[in-house]
Formats: C-alpha cells, sequence, structure tokens
C-alpha cells in the first residue's frame, strides 16, 4: 500500500510554503482559516532593504575596523533586523515540537563537528592566523557569559528571522520550490557576512547558511534552523580545537 503525502497547504503572506515536498509531520500546523490581518503589510517597504543595508553598515565597522563596540553593535543590529524581517505569519513558523528541536540540534553538533574538524586542518595554514582574529575579538570585548546570552538570545535568532525567514520567503516567491531559493539566500547570507573582512565567516556562512537554509526548505519551520544556529555558534565560542583562548 502506497503512502500518498497530503497536499501542502498555502499561506497567503508566504507562497508557496511549504517551499519543497516534505513528510507528513514535519510542517507544524497552521490554522485552515488564516486570519485576514495577516494578509495586510506590518512593515514599510523600505524595513527589510534597510535591515540588510544596517548589515552592510555594521558588520564592516564592528569586525574589520573596529570603530564600534563589537558585542553592542550586534545587539543593536539583531534588534532592528528582527523589526524588520518581522511578520505575523512568522509565529506559525516558530512552534517547536521535538521533532524539530532534535533536528537543530543534531544538525548543530555536526556542523560543529565538521568545524572541529576543519579547523585542525587549517592550522598550518594562511587561515589560521584568521580564524585566531575573529576568536580573539569576540572573546576579548565582552564578558563570557554576557557574550553567550547575546549568542543565544540575540544574533542567532535574529539572523534566521531576517534571511531564512524574510529573505528566503521573498527569494521562494520569486524562484519557487527547489534549489534556487536555497542557493540564492545562501550565496547572498555568505556575501554579507564577508562584509566583515574575515575569509573564515563567509566560508563558513556557505556550508551553516546552507544546511539552515535547506532546514527551512523541508520543514517549513524556523525552529531547526535557530537550534542549530544558536548552538553551533556557542559552541564555537566556547571552544575551537587548536585555537588558544
Amino acid at each position: 500500500m502506497s503512502r500518498v503525502r497530503r497536499p501542502p497547504r498555502t499561506h497567503p503572506t508566504d507562497a508557496p510554503p511549504p517551499e519543497a515536498p516534505h513528510r507528513p509531520g514535519w510542517v507544524p500546523r497552521r490554522p485552515d482559516d488564516p486570519d485576514p490581518a495577516l494578509e495586510r503589510p506590518v512593515r514599510p517597504a523600505w524595513a527589510l532593504p534597510a535591515a540588510l543595508a544596517a548589515m552592510a553598515v555594521v558588520y564592516p565597522a564592528a569586525f574589520a575596523f573596529q570603530v564600534v563596540p563589537f558585542w553592542s553593535a550586534m545587539v543593536a543590529f539583531s534588534a532592528f533586523s528582527w523589526w524588520a524581517a518581522w511578520h505575523p505569519y512568522l509565529r506559525t513558523r516558530l512552534r517547536p515540537t521535538r521533532r524539530l528541536v532534535a533536528m537543530g540540534v543534531v544538525s548543530g553538533l555536526a556542523l560543529y563537528a565538521a568545524f572541529c574538524a576543519g579547523a585542525l586542518v587549517l592550522q598550518q595554514t594562511p587561515l589560521a592566523p584568521r580564524i585566531q582574529s575573529v576568536v580573539d575579538l569576540t572573546r576579548a570585548t565582552a564578558p563570557e557569559a554576557l557574550a553567550v546570552l547575546v549568542i543565544v538570545f540575540a544574533t542567532s535568532p535574529s539572523e534566521e528571522v531576517l534571511w531564512r525567514g524574510a529573505v528566503f520567503a521573498r527569494l521562494t516567491r520569486r524562484y519557487g520550490p527547489g534549489w534556487r531559493p536555497v542557493a540564492a539566500t545562501t550565496v547572498l547570507y555568505a556575501l554579507f557576512v564577508g562584509l566583515s573582512g574575515s575569509l573564515v565567516l563567509p566560508l563558513a556562512a556557505l556550508v551553516c547558511g546552507t544546511v539552515w537554509a535547506r532546514q527551512r526548505q523541508v520543514t517549513g519551520s524556523l525552529v531547526p534552523g535557530m537550534v542549530s544556529h544558536a548552538l553551533w555558534s556557542l559552541l564555537m565560542f566556547l571552544w575551537i580545537p587548536g585555537v588558544s583562548s
């Protein structure tokens, strides 16, 4: 007896969700009759471009030139990007289930393991000092406890709402389901992260961004990406093999 996949439901503000074939039960349940209020725009048209422009200014200012306090700039950018990217339909994308959280934990640990192995391989390459410089910047500019709170509750979730939330939804409406919105979101994410002036951060963004965008596409939820992003960032902040504290 063959299994028949249930047809995906659509939402007027995030068409066409879900963005890829999925296993029944992976997409958080949504109301059968969406609230008409969700169809009304809640942010001005310039909000999302302004968030991307802010990232283009804040990242080089904080990373490359260090003309603004690093963690203060990250908190301010996180708050602005969350405001700019937020839409009521995202409430349905943030409903955690044990399966979605577990998916995020597993992918976060797998990414961390892969990057730890990569750090050991890169120890004798010209990239090693660049990894060390990023680590020194993040660890020396705020108490560890404060940095952990910012990573878990500010930068990681806000980047997911901005990139795998608003940007991915727009690109999916433009290109439809398939690999193109995943690739476009990931490349744009890496390019903007690359404005930090670091060579290692855009490489990390390409790898992690692909995983998180694909999770967003398959599950229709931001929860796995948020959990994975926060866990990976936290572990990378706390310890990278071969990198001095």
